[in-house]
């Protein structure tokens, strides 16, 4: 199987490990493997063939994909139909096409207005629900996706063979793959995903801008690290998926915000047995789902 990646930061380059991980353990439903990177830039490429990342590399999209059987485009949400058009305008018409990005609804539109309506038969988008506070290839690793969930949000008129190929090839990544409609994936990822992240970006601009910021940052200890270890993300991306999906982070956000009001009014009314059973409640949910959640990646 010939496999190009567009876009090789640390979603890309950790699919590209994984897969080729598989194939040396002989888990990948392919006899052979291939992987073409292509990338933007000259150093990123040059990383992906010194570390066996990719076998072959290009700048140019369409000398990429030639030869594709799967191509997957890892790039900023904002930039999915521009990459998209030039895949439909090069790519053999086999080729199955998915996308890694952490929205939907915006996503499958770009797709749409961006390729012939036939080539939609052969685009199944996923999800992999994985990432870490630091980007670029060289923080690419191949268990990235172990144990985690991979979300199929398949198009009316996709192939179901072509969806059967994109399941498959995520799940010798370590995926569990679970289907949703593009509508509920944007809006249970605004919840568990894009608010959170959010709120650790607020959480520490408010630490950043408070007159004791110096003292405070330095004596910060692990509640604060870990709640704002994702405020460390690459802010491109996030402005991006910010922008694609706003509507259901505003939403979230306002739920976010009602939450605190009640949290607030506790408080202020010194009601120590309510804002126990606030946190009670609220701790007894977090422990039920940490027996779901994927590994901690390490640094």
């Amino acid at each position: 199987m010939r496999i190009t990646i567009i876009g090789l930061g640390l979603i890309g380059g950790s699919a590209a490990l994984a897969w080729k991980a598989a194939h040396r353990e002989g888990r990948f439903p392919a006899s052979s493997l291939e992987i073409t990177a292509v990338d933007t830039k000259q150093e990123t490429l040059d990383y992906a063939l010194a570390h066996g990342i990719a076998d072959k590399v290009s700048l140019d999209i369409a000398e990429g994909v030639k030869n594709a059987d799967l191509i997957l485009a890892a790039v900023p949400v904002l930039a999915m139909g521009a990459v998209m058009r030039a895949v439909d305008a090069a790519a053999p018409e086999r080729a199955v096409l998915t996308d890694a990005g952490s929205i939907r609804m915006s996503v499958i539109t770009q797709v749409r207005l961006a390729v012939r309506p036939e080539r939609l038969r052969r685009y199944v988008p996923l999800h992999p629900i994985a990432g870490a506070e630091k980007a670029g290839v060289e923080n690419a690793v191949a268990g990235l996706y172990r144990k985690a969930t991979g979300v199929v949000t398949p198009l009316p008129e996709s192939d179901p063979d072509a969806a059967g190929l994109v399941a498959d090839v995520w799940r010798t990544a370590g995926l569990h793959v679970v289907e949703m409609t593009p509508e509920e994936h944007d809006r249970v990822y605004a919840e568990v995903s894009h608010v959170p992240h959010m709120v650790a970006f607020a959480l520490m601009a408010m630490a950043a801008a408070s007159p004791d910021s110096r003292t405070a940052l330095k004596a910060a200890g692990g509640g604060f690290r870990d709640t704002t270890r994702v405020a460390a993300a690459d802010a491109r991306m996030w402005a991006d998926i910010t922008r694609g999906n706003r509507h259901a982070i505003l939403d979230g956000i306002s739920r976010f915000e009602a939450a605190m009001t009640q949290l607030k009014g506790l408080i202020l009314a010194d009601d120590y047995d309510a804002y126990f059973r606030y946190f009670e409640k609220a701790a007894e949910a977090r422990r039920a789902m940490a027996a779901s959640l994927p590994p901690v990646q390490k640094s």
